[in-house]
């Protein structure tokens, strides 16, 4: 159960689009970051499909650099949300969609796409986000979704976005997100009707309104999606639109919307606002709301596709390893030729050498003790990102007019170095939090 936000150019403060995504699974899916090279396909060579079945794959795969769960077969799959060599970059919702009971919510329907499957497809064939999303709506209205009601992909570039929600039996449809625009989601369809003007914008799968017409529900002309494929008790569940409600007051009348804001917004509890709740103890999490950071969240990435730089440092991640409320973010480029060990390293049990589990760690140690550790941990992460924020402009502003060679050898060292700093003043928060957790009166 994810929160997505989408930046349009024009609302962008770097003047291209930027995607924002809180990743929230469940069952300890410990998370490592991943550059996956590009490569050249064997003839022959075809793509396996957890559902059954198999794809053709095409003469290449495109470099990318990807948030993964430990192991394909866990949830299953893997991808949760990426960038590749040509700005794309991905990420995913869940949805519900109607008639479908909850027992038969995840079902394996033969020969479907499962959404990670669609998240690498997108990673490795797409040139823009125009293309993915053109991609997308084709497998699905071929294949069909599998392993869930309803999904929704957000799909973007340095210029463009798109998203594209699907539900069952081949139906889709996608939208164009406006330039001057930064769209959420939480867990619910928004796709409204096509209207006058859409052409470009907006597309569906053939047939809609008559599979809806066929199920009987009401479509309406044209058909809205969201609120004819929408589970009803879902698109109007608080679960959802509380997060669609804060998270659009916070943007309204904010002209531009960096990566500092998006931090912001993904650590949004909404305090201040009528819904902000807390326990006893003072711990945001867990109370009847559901915000925005969460316990169980296991990535939450900033992905920003960029033009005017050389490739291998255009494209970035930012990347904060469990709630985003305790954690920090930590840049990662696509040129990058390894990622830091702990970053790199995700396990099924816990490992002190994962970023994953060393995160989260801390977060259930700030939860148990949150009015003696919360202050104390968020000040050193706000302290290390600005840090961050400084040194990363001057190494891209020196690699303006770079080679490949020496972009790759700069970023991967300057990477590498920050996300082991992150590691040192985890251990050494670690320490301090256990300390106040354990020994100091309550």
């Amino acid at each position: 159960m994810c929160t997505t936000l989408v930046v349009g150019r024009n609302r962008s403060a770097t003047g291209h689009v930027v995607l924002a995504h809180s990743e929230e699974l469940g069952r300890n899916s410990a998370h490592k970051v991943a550059v996956i090279p590009a490569r050249d396909v064997p003839p022959g060579e075809r793509f396996p499909l957890h559902s059954s079945g198999s794809l053709d794959q095409p003469a290449r795969t495109a470099r990318h650099l990807a948030t993964r769960i430990f192991d394909k077969r866990h949830y299953p799959g893997d991808h949760t949300s990426g960038i590749n060599e040509h700005g794309v970059a991905v990420a995913n919702n869940m949805a519900m969609m109607r008639d479908v009971p909850e027992a038969r919510m995840y079902e394996v329907i033969p020969g479907g796409i499962i959404w990670t499957e669609f998240m690498q497809l997108v990673l490795e064939r797409a040139t823009s986000a125009r293309e993915g999303a053109a991609l997308v709506g084709e497998l699905c209205g071929r294949h069909g979704l599998s392993c869930d009601s309803g999904t929704m992909i957000a799909i973007t570039d340095p210029d463009e976005a798109f998203w594209v929600e699907l539900a069952r039996d081949g139906q889709w449809a996608a939208k164009r997100v406006g330039d001057d625009e930064v769209s959420v989601r939480a867990n619910c369809y928004r796709i409204g009707a096509r209207r006058e003007g859409d052409a470009g914008t907006a597309a569906a799968a053939p047939g809609l309104a008559a599979y809806a017409g066929a199920k009987g529900w009401s479509a309406g002309s044209p058909p809205t999606f969201a609120d004819t494929f929408g589970d009803p008790a879902n698109q109007c569940d608080r679960y959802n639109l509380d997060r669609h409600t804060v998270l659009e007051a916070r943007l309204r009348g904010r002209e531009k919307v960096g990566v500092p804001d998006l931090m912001a917004l993904l650590r949004e509890v909404f305090e201040g606002t009528p819904l902000y709740r807390t326990r006893p103890d003072g711990s945001p999490f867990r109370t009847e709301v559901r915000t925005v950071a969460r316990m169980n969240t296991e990535a939450c990435t900033i992905l920003e596709p960029r033009r005017g730089m050389p490739p291998e440092v255009a494209h970035r991640m930012w990347c904060c390893m469990s709630t985003s409320l305790s954690g920090t973010f930590v840049p990662f480029h696509l040129g990058v030729a390894s990622i830091e060990s702990h970053y790199a390293t995700a396990e099924g049990r816990y490992d002190p050498g994962s970023a994953y589990w060393l995160f989260t760690e801390l977060a259930k140690l700030v939860d148990f003790r949150y009015r003696a550790c919360a202050d104390v941990v968020r000040s050193r992460w706000a302290s290390f990102e600005a840090e961050t924020l400084v040194a990363l402009k001057a190494v891209e502003d020196r690699l303006a007019g770079a080679g490949p060679a020496e972009a790759v050898e700069t970023v991967t060292a300057f990477d590498g170095r920050r996300a082991a700093e992150a590691i040192r003043v985890l251990q050494e928060l670690l320490v301090e939090v256990k300390t106040k957790a354990f020994f100091e009166d309550f």
